[in-house]
């Protein structure tokens, strides 16, 4: 009746870790993914391989962080026992597809119209019914005709399949282990 009694406390201590595995595991993962992505951006490449330059000289910022958004937009999009997805973008940051996987975007031909600037205060902003004067230089509303044209992006990528990242999972999970 005892070896039934350890074979009893056995099944019932590896079912145990087997659900401390399923709850640590997928958010171990989700949190080393997110990390490895987001170093991408400061190593300038994704998984060793670093990024095309800019055409253009990069006044502020790295190459692809300006405002940080983008990078800040990478987290964890789902994490369960079964699966777990990471995701970037969002509605500030819509752009972020392209960045990763590179593309063409076509912008079609538009005409905008401005109002220059006018004075808000003092004898010259008091005139014209109180609408005020036109700074010295400017014109009055001008209409701008843009042509239609598209861009082509090279892919940057950030995230994505990586060996380095598969190991650095397989790592952690041999240390929780």
């Amino acid at each position: 009746m005892s070896a039934a009694n350890n074979s009893f406390k056995i099944a019932a201590f590896f079912a145990k870790q087997e659900d401390k595995i399923k709850a640590v595991i997928p958010q171990m993962i989700a949190e080393t993914a997110v990390e490895f992505y987001k170093e991408s951006f400061r190593n300038k490449g994704f998984d060793g391989i670093p990024w095309k330059p800019t055409k253009k000289t990069v006044r502020k910022g790295s190459l692809m962080v300006r405002s940080g958004a983008l990078v800040a937009s990478i987290r964890p999009g789902s994490v369960t026992p079964d699966k777990v997805t990471i995701q970037a973008g969002s509605s500030k940051v819509p752009y972020a597809k392209i960045q990763n996987e590179g593309g063409k975007i076509s912008r079609a031909a538009r005409t905008e119209t401005f109002v220059r600037n006018r004075y808000t205060t003092g004898k010259k902003g008091k005139m014209f019914g109180g609408m005020g004067a036109y700074k010295k230089g400017t014109t009055a509303g001008r209409g701008l005709t843009f042509k239609a044209h598209s861009y082509n992006f090279p892919a940057r990528p950030f995230m994505g399949q990586s060996a380095l990242l598969n190991q650095r999972i397989i790592d952690r999970i041999k240390k929780i282990m």
